[in-house]
């Protein structure tokens, strides 16, 4: 079964053979975890890669005594400090989850065997990065050239899972306040 749902992630952006990810399964582990919890305190260095199974959660950074979050995944997305993972050192992002969420995880020692000859490790590897970058470029794009809410229907329209998250943790993410989300939400739209 995870198998199959890592092929259906990655089809996308790499057709790859079923048994190639019947060995990725082989190499992590399907785990649950509560609401609210943290996958990846600040300060410290990501241990994991995680593709969300069912659920959601964000990326977060402290700043002028709040968490503002920066990144939001849903199911099929990957939820993890990618910066940190790669590098295998400490940075200041936090990883949390919105709601009680199932991920596919991967340790780094783990995830370095997948670039063994054969593996496809490496071209797997590029996408995630050529696709991270991607994503966060477009919301760099977004955040300077749209509106909030313009941004806000957007993210509806792409991720209908978005009112699962918890309104301060979406304001923050939109760069607004709850107070103008709410407003947003209720108009006609």
């Amino acid at each position: 079964m995870t198998a199959d749902f890592l092929k259906q992630v990655f089809d996308p952006v790499i057709n790859l053979n079923i048994q190639v990810w019947e060995n990725f399964e082989k190499l992590g582990r399907v785990r649950s975890f509560p609401k609210e919890s943290i996958l990846k305190p600040s300060n410290t260095t990501e241990k994991y890669l995680n593709i969300i199974i069912e659920g959601c959660g964000g990326n977060f950074l402290w700043k002028k005594n709040n968490f503002v979050c920066i990144d939001i995944a849903f199911e099929k997305e990957f939820l993890n400090d990618y910066m940190s993972f790669t590098l295998q050192k400490v940075t200041p992002i936090e990883v949390k989850l919105f709601e009680n969420t199932t991920v596919f995880q991967i340790s780094y020692n783990n995830f370095r065997k997948t670039m063994e000859v054969g593996n496809y490790g490496e071209k797997i590897t590029r996408l995630i990065a050529e696709n991270s970058f991607i994503e966060k470029q477009k919301q760099q794009v977004d955040l300077l050239t749209k509106t909030a809410k313009e941004r806000y229907l957007e993210l509806l329209y792409t991720k209908p899972d978005v009112n699962k998250i918890p309104l301060k943790y979406l304001a923050s993410y939109l760069g607004i306040t709850p107070q103008s989300l709410s407003r947003i939400r209720g108009e006609k739209v």
